[in-house]
């Protein structure tokens, strides 16, 4: 019955427009146009007069008849159609008559010819028809193949009346191929035919209901098509990590022993211990480029500036590790196929759990409430330093400019952005780069796992239907969405202000109510966002390409009299051999504990003066080590507070002062351990203040200060490279060189610069007198900073002027290896000098050949 009205209803409108039209214009107005050939001045006379009521509604006539003409025969050319064909739909064409004309028709077609449609296409043998809405499975006459050979062939389906989610090319191959990743298949037998939007079948994501396409042979075409299950209902892959003391679900969960493999710090910052780990390793090569382009000489201490939200996650990774327990450590569930495992994204923990979900295999996960924004950002700097991704198989996360200050916040739109992050114009850009990409790894001949691409954005309102198919078709080629708004085509989540998932949709999101998303601030995302742009490999037009030799070379120091340089030979083998004397520094120093922080920590007993060196340092914990170097790097003492804010940084203001009296008791025990009961403490305390007694502790770095204060404090040449000696000779390594620990990475780097500074400076009193030690120099130099590539050319230059040719690629090799260990390469201009020193050097050859053989033919 309402087929039927509507078909009495488009019928009227019909009638009315073809016939009432005209009828009305007649009557009313009758014929506009002119009934005799107008003379020049009756044209003058219309056109420069005023114009009447008369000539308006004739024009208006004119018009409407021109408009009625074309509309009629858009009527025909629509009933010519269905004429043909009744089960064909009728094209529609982008003019707007043209679809008025077409919706009649076809309304009038429905309503007349509908029953008899129906029972025709069930009592076709080569047909098969599904109840309702859904699809209408046919074997018919395959409209690409010019052979006419019968082929299976499919009906798009409507949108869910409850849902609204629409068919796509991988629901069509899910259904009748039994895989949706054979999508492709489908696209390609199809690609060009033509469209009802009157263009051809180019894009994947682009179908319309109704839409016949023809399918490969091995497709399994049912006799009763059954809906399709929703998407969440094919239970994408997860990952729950056990932890042995699971913490309350309402109480906010800490990283420690009991809790669990997660951190939170403040209100907006709550992420997994897999994000903890991936920004320690980030600030680590962060700081090592950072340092790599530090300029010899310069007397710049300044470090890398670390944001407080990077330094507390850098400290949380330090426990983790320190603690080696399996709380601290999530373990994966394993898997066979490590793609599948590349794909899990982690959201969040449940009952102390991690819960992770496979967001290609979901076709996207939707995110509502009000703590659905700091999910987002918590999972997009999820995405970023994912495992994998930190490797070759780097991510991508695209977010379209106009949904990226919602998503990100404005402060991290402005600041500098890794290279995983990529802007795009709008959402139809970001859907094209999508799709392309589909694309080319749905064609591409190798096969295997593609690195994770996730799209960013709002749910659209306009887009859904092309958003939903790019999703659909990437599933299997790691292409995916992470969208804030309700998203029923996949797993939608309301996320409270807390982080807690109340309610989700049915199928795979119901496991993650109760669960607690991660979440991350604005200015928490701006930190870390800058953080890996740091870390990621550096501009190499904005390094520096000055030479060590050449910019220092040209301070007034530089020239050093012959006669300062009396014992500069000394230099090259006092350095070089520095390493095996600092075991025997001790020797010349009256105290009987010697504790060695430059290199590893290590510590010495003697019982006496005559006696030999014994070390001790098995008897000191790691804990007291630290202790021990923190004393000994403050030769005049540190306060109570700086102490304890360096050493327990994280710990509640009640258990600090346990931890220090528990700490110092340790060391008065392992201390009479060590020395057989001789010394039981060497630790002065008085006024607050703590520090070595010097009468019982000798130490490496103090004589290494001392030198350094001389420098300073040198009133000519000769006294400046006399301490720049001793510096060169005392500095034995890093500042206790293996400890892991926040608070030594300033000072450790400080230290270093101060003896790269030495040697550049005695490098640069040599290199015109004593070029081989020079060389020498610059040799200790490298291994002091091995990712310097100053420091390398400097080496390329020496080598070159004594004529060692050979060492030239071995050195540029040498940088190649160390600067890979930082994921960098050297720059052009480091190829570039050892390909000029040896090309300067082979011309120099040829010349003196050219010579000598002109000598010959003189003679």
């Amino acid at each position: 019955m309402a087929r039927l009205l509507r078909g009495l209803l488009a019928a009227a409108i019909l009638a009315a427009l073809v016939g009432g039209l005209p009828w009305a214009l007649t009557r009313f107005i009758g014929w506009p146009l002119p009934d005799h050939v107008l003379t020049w001045a009756e044209i003058q006379g219309v056109l420069l007069g005023p114009m009447t009521a008369t000539f308006l509604l004739d024009v208006l006539a004119c018009i409407s008849w021109s408009v009625w003409a074309l509309f009629t025969v858009d009527v025909a050319r629509c009933a010519i159609e269905a004429a043909r064909d009744p089960r064909t739909p009728v094209a529609v064409a982008a003019g707007p008559l043209r679809r008025l004309a077409a919706a009649l028709v076809g309304a009038i077609l429905i309503a007349i010819a509908g029953h008899r449609l129906d029972h025709s296409f069930a009592a076709s043998p080569s047909v098969q028809v599904a109840t309702g809405p859904q699809i209408v499975e046919t074997s018919a006459v395959s409209p690409i193949a010019h052979d006419r050979i019968p082929a299976k062939s499919v009906v798009v389906l409507a949108p869910d009346p409850v849902t609204g989610v629409h068919d796509s090319l991988w629901r069509i191959a899910q259904r009748t191929l039994g895989d949706g990743n054979r999508w492709p298949e489908i696209f390609q037998l199809n690609k060009g035919k033509p469209q009802p939007n009157g263009g051809a079948f180019q894009r994947p994501s682009l179908i319309f209901p109704g839409e016949e396409f023809q399918l490969p042979a091995d497709a399994a075409v049912p006799l009763r098509a059954e809906p399709t299950p929703p998407p969440a209902a094919q239970a994408p892959l997860t990952r729950q990590v056990p932890e042995p003391h699971p913490s309350p679900r309402d109480a906010p969960p800490r990283m420690d022993v009991s809790g669990p493999p997660a951190f939170s710090w403040g209100d907006e910052l709550f992420v997994g211990l897999g994000l903890v780990s991936a920004v320690s390793a980030a600030l680590l090569i962060a700081r090592r480029r950072h340092r790599r382009r530090y300029r010899p000489g310069s007397g710049d201490r300044t470090d890398l500036p670390v944001a407080p939200v990077v330094y507390q996650l850098r400290l949380a990774h330090l426990r983790a590790e320190e603690d080696d327990t399996d709380s601290a450590r999530p373990m994966v569930a394993t898997e066979d196929d490590l793609g599948e495992q590349d794909r899990l994204l982690s959201l969040g923990i449940r009952d102390g759990r991690e819960v992770a979900l496979d967001l290609a295999a979901a076709r996207g996960l939707g995110l509502i409430g009000e703590g659905a924004a700091a999910a987002t950002r918590a999972l997009v700097v999820t995405a970023l330093t994912t495992a994998p991704t930190m490797a070759l198989r780097t991510a991508r996360v695209i977010v379209p400019t106009d949904d990226a200050a919602a998503l990100l916040g404005r402060s991290s739109v402005q600041a500098s952005l890794p290279a995983g992050l990529q802007l795009a114009r709008d959402l139809e850009a970001a859907l094209d780069e999508l799709e392309a990409e589909t694309l080319a790894r749905a064609t591409s001949p190798e096969k295997g796992t593609w690195p994770p691409i996730l799209l960013v954005a709002r749910t659209p309102e306009q887009n859904r239907r092309r958003l939903q198919a790019v999703l659909d078709n990437g599933s299997g080629f790691g292409v995916t969405g992470l969208l804030l708004g309700q998203w029923p085509a996949g797993v939608t989540a309301y996320v409270r202000s807390d982080g807690t998932v109340s309610a989700t949709n049915p199928g795979i999101g119901e496991r993650l109510r109760g669960s607690a998303m991660f979440r991350l601030g604005e200015d928490h995302l701006t930190d870390l966002l800058a953080l890996l742009y740091q870390a990621q490999p550096s501009d190499e037009t904005a390094r520096p390409t000055y030479s060590t030799l050449e910019i220092i070379g040209t301070m007034s120091d530089s020239a050093t009299p012959p006669d300062d340089l009396a014992h500069a030979p000394q230099a090259g083998a006092e350095s070089a051999n520095a390493a095996s004397h600092g075991d025997h520094d001790g020797e010349h120093s009256h105290a009987p504990f010697r504790i060695s922080v430059l290199g590893p920590v290590r510590m010495w007993w003697r019982p006496g003066p005559e006696t030999a060196e014994s070390e001790t340092t098995a008897a000191f914990q790691p804990r007291i080590r630290e202790l021990l170097v923190f004393l000994a790097v403050h030769p005049d003492g540190v306060s109570r507070e700086a102490l304890i804010a360096a050493l327990w940084p994280a710990s509640p203001p009640e258990k600090t002062t346990n931890a220090l009296n528990t700490s110092l008791t340790r060391l008065r025990r392992a201390l009479t351990t060590a020395t057989a009961g001789a010394l039981s403490d060497v630790v002065l305390a008085g006024e607050g203040r703590y520090r070595l007694n010097p009468d019982l502790v000798d130490v490496d770095y103090h004589h290494f200060a001392a030198a350094v204060s001389e420098r300073r404090a040198a009133a000519n040449q000769h006294d400046r490279i006399a301490a720049y000696r001793r510096i060169v000779d005392s500095y034995t390594g890093p500042l206790a060189d293996g400890l892991s620990t926040e608070w030594i990475e300033t000072a450790r780097e400080s230290i270093r610069r101060d003896a790269i500074d030495a040697v550049a400076a005695l490098a640069r009193t040599l290199v015109e007198h004593d070029p081989q030690q020079t060389l020498d120099l610059l040799e200790i130099a490298r291994a002091f900073d091995p990712h310097n590539e100053l420091i390398y050319r400097d080496i390329m230059r020496l080598q070159e002027r004594l004529g060692q040719l050979d060492a030239i690629p071995r050195t540029l090799t040498l940088l190649t290896t160390r600067l890979a260990e930082i994921d960098d390469r050297p720059t052009p201009q480091a190829i570039a000098l050892a390909e000029r020193l040896r090309r300067r050097h082979d011309g120099v050859e040829e010349s003196l050949d050219e010579r000598a053989r002109e000598r010959r033919r003189a003679g």
